[in-house]
């Protein structure tokens, strides 16, 4: 890694100051000292203004996949999904800091490793972060309502980017932009980095009792190393613990792309409702500029009573039981079902098309505790992958996890 790559995420973690930033040049002040002095005994302690919280994330999948026969890509698939370690430290004057690593990765990947700052209505981070995207991407993977995210999010290549942004909050509305390059792994791979730049806005109103989110997203990058790194689009069939993707494009090569979708929810108590439609329009140095699309709707009820999932800052957040497992209660039961589709067939490009009708049993026993059940049906059509000269046929997919965070 180069080195200013390591000044970006060495700068974020000052461990040293915060421990002697409360002592004397001699060292602390005596604690027998402190109360025989009525004064001192008698001031209220000075709460530091820097805050080292650790936070880690274990999630194990399992899967099976039941297709055609003489289909490659089924039967049971397993694999510890995330395994990530972190921390999250507050500093004076605003600033805050999240270092995160990825350790199912070889080498081990930073997720997040960033510097921010908060002031009034206005936030600005610099270093590898996520650059607006989708609702569903912008929502934590810990927080979702299936075991994956939409079939958009991964096709389209969104990912976490190093580079600055800044956001502006007041009242109901929100908007970020943000001009950013690869993620930190992949700056060494190749001799020129992309350029890309990014735009969110979300509008957040209220209706009764009802939590309202409308959005709009654009998104633009230059892929400068687009001469020698083909982009290829493509997905699994909704659960990660197979390496078969039904849907793909043949690799291209590709100047720029442009991203831009909307996105709605809502919220009322129990129900949630949530929905997004993206294009990627592709340009190449030859040949047509294809401009493929993906969309999901889904829609989710607690049946346990008082729980609801949280919508706010433009994202869905953790559901927190209103009476967990061992507190008077079984923690929160929630039941979801969507609806995904992604398109990859466009200006004479073939990567086949992927409709997805999904549903999922969520159990929350407590905060830091999260158990799925899914099912989901696949209708593939001009897919990637043909079994018996066959493209178009159907696969029925059983997904679970175990997910333990803090």
């Amino acid at each position: 890694m180069r080195p200013f790559m390591l000044a970006t995420a060495g700068f974020m973690l000052p461990f040293a100051a915060p421990a002697f930033a409360a002592e004397s040049p001699e060292g602390p002040p005596s604690p027998t000292a402190a109360a025989s002095d009525p004064e001192t005994a008698k001031a209220p302690k000075k709460k530091s203004e820097w805050e080292f919280k650790p936070r880690w994330r274990l999630q194990y999948d399992f899967a099976h996949v039941d297709g055609p026969a003489g289909l490659v890509g089924t039967g049971n698939s397993e694999e510890i999904r995330r395994a990530q370690l972190g921390v999250d430290i507050k500093m004076p004057g605003g600033f805050s800091a999240r270092i995160e690593g990825e350790f199912t990765a070889d080498p081990v990947e930073l997720v997040d490793a960033y510097l921010a700052w908060n002031g009034d209505g206005i936030n600005v981070t610099a270093g590898q972060h996520k650059f607006f995207s989708p609702l569903d991407d912008m929502t934590s993977d810990l927080n979702t309502s299936f075991t994956e995210r939409a079939a958009l999010v991964t096709a389209f290549n969104f990912s976490r980017r190093t580079g600055l942004s800044a956001g502006y909050v007041k009242g109901d509305f929100q908007v970020n932009a943000g001009i950013g390059t690869d993620p930190l792994i992949q700056l060494n791979d190749v001799d020129d980095n992309s350029i890309s730049a990014h735009v969110r806005t979300v509008w957040m109103p209220q209706l009764g009792k009802a939590k309202l989110h409308f959005a709009a997203a654009y998104h633009w990058r230059d892929r400068k190393d687009s001469s020698v790194v083909p982009v290829r689009y493509r997905q699994r069939p909704l659960v990660h613990s197979t390496e078969t993707r039904y849907v793909a494009t043949p690799n291209l090569l590709a100047d720029r792309e442009q991203t831009y979708g909307v996105e709605a929810a809502a919220v009322n108590g129990p129900f949630h409702f949530a929905s997004e439609a993206y294009w990627h329009h592709t340009s190449r140095p030859a040949g047509s500029d294809p401009t493929f699309f993906g969309a999901y709707a889904e829609a989710g009820f607690f049946l346990t009573k008082g729980d609801s999932r949280p919508l706010k800052g433009g994202q869905f957040g953790a559901i927190k039981p209103k009476k967990a497992l061992g507190d008077g209660g079984i923690g929160a039961v929630q039941i979801n079902a969507r609806y995904d589709y992604l398109d990859l067939n466009s200006g004479g490009v073939v990567g086949g098309t992927q409709r997805g009708y999904l549903a999922s049993l969520v159990w929350t026993p407590t905060t830091y505790l999260k158990l799925i059940a899914e099912y989901a049906r696949l209708d593939y059509r001009n897919a990637a992958i043909a079994v018996a000269g066959d493209r178009d046929y159907s696969v029925d997919v059983i997904g679970a996890r175990v997910q333990l965070t803090y």
